[in-house]
């Protein structure tokens, strides 16, 4: 049975044009599909298996959306047409990095281009403040941590009104300098957001095209030694890791109270993935609440997650 759920606005892959979008429910499955003047009829992507939560139940209540008069979702920045609030705002202080993750969606490598200056990075963060006030605020990349005057973002950061600083990064400079994370601490990080995609190293190889486990575990506990928080960010691929959802969550409860969450991410794909996946083989919400209540024995269930609204 095929039912139309709702409308909403997506892109075309091919051109980025704004299209219109349907949400369409097939069976047990929900599928969004487009069409573009140019591109015409594009392929149907799976975004929810009715399992163990239904669509209804977690999809946020609400008319459809409606276009708003300006260019969203292009990247219009804070504009005051945005219907929610800002939760957490995301900086990027730099494109380099010092990993090529064949994971990655971000447009990042050692030869990117220069980073913006701290002229530049003030502007910026004092005009979201102006708008949207002193909200949560990630300094991400690239990978930060390449910046040696990261500490000096993280003090303007602090003087210009944010209380909440997180750091994006995949811990490698955490494990090996000592000093640096203390200068991150002392300027007034507050958390790191930290690359974690499992507890084996043939996840990191495949993943992270390194064996980078001592790593992790390194600014782990360097984290703990300055007391600065920590949330665990696992990048979820199918026959890859997802079946070290559970031995990450129990190494996350051992490291209570320096972790502080998990924060699990479906593998985007874009950036350097070349191909988009089959629908088989995408990793939805439904299948991480499935995975977290079977491989924590029920310690943790799909009941204790709410929906976002």
């Amino acid at each position: 049975m095929r039912n139309l759920s709702d409308h909403t606005l997506s892109l075309c892959p091919h051109c980025l044009r704004k299209i219109p979008a349907r949400k369409v429910t097939e069976g047990d499955s929900v599928f969004l599909e487009k069409s573009c003047p140019e591109h015409g009829d594009l392929e149907k992507t799976l975004i929810w298996r009715n399992h163990p939560r239904s669509y209804a139940e977690w999809s946020r209540p609400g008319s459809p959306l409606q276009p708003p008069p300006n260019h969203c979702p292009y990247g219009c920045h804070a504009c005051n047409e945005h219907g929610q609030n800002t939760c957490s705002a995301i900086l990027e202080v730099t494109h380099h990095c010092n990993l090529e993750c064949p994971v990655c969606f971000a447009d990042s490598g050692r030869d990117a281009c220069p980073d913006p200056d701290i002229g530049f990075l003030s502007r910026v963060l004092r005009n979201f403040v102006e708008r949207r006030g002193p909200q949560p605020i990630q300094l991400s990349g690239g990978e930060p941590t390449l910046r040696d005057d990261l500490p000096h973002i993280v003090a303007l950061s602090r003087r210009i009104g944010f209380d909440h600083i997180q750091i994006n990064t995949n811990g490698i400079r955490l494990a090996l300098d000592p000093d640096y994370a203390r200068s991150l601490k002392d300027a007034g990080a507050t958390t790191v957001f930290l690359q974690f995609d499992g507890v084996t190293d043939d996840v990191y190889r495949r993943m992270r095209a390194a064996e980078l486990l001592s790593l992790k575990l390194e600014a782990v506990a360097r984290c703990a030694e300055l007391k600065l928080g920590v949330i665990l960010v696992p990048t979820l691929v199918r026959n890859v890791n997802e079946h070290q959802v559970g031995a990450i969550i129990r190494f996350a409860a051992r490291w209570i109270p320096t972790v502080k969450g998990v924060h699990f991410q479906p593998m985007t794909y874009l950036g350097r993935y070349p191909d988009a996946p089959r629908n088989e083989d995408r990793i939805l919400i439904p299948d991480i609440l499935e995975a977290i209540e079977n491989q924590t024995d029920g310690q943790l269930k799909v009941e204790n997650f709410i929906p976002p609204g």
